[in-house]
């Protein structure tokens, strides 16, 4: 079975384009299992009052530890 020039190109297209997608597609789960993990719970900083999230340990704000 031979294939046309023009035919190789499509495959070749293709194949990159549906590698590229499933790169993205890994790459928006990874991103998304990162957040689920790292989770978008605040706190108020007991030195500042102000809305950290409490991920770093530090405030967002004034960078004292919480």
């Amino acid at each position: 079975m031979a294939f046309s020039f023009v035919g190789l190109i499509v495959v070749a297209v293709l194949s990159v384009t549906l590698l590229y997608g499933a790169a993205k597609g890994v790459s928006v789960m990874l991103s998304l299992f990162k957040s689920m993990q790292s989770g978008h719970a605040t706190l108020a900083c007991p030195h500042c009052g102000q809305q950290t999230s409490h991920g770093r340990g530090r405030c967002d704000v004034c960078g004292h530890e919480l």
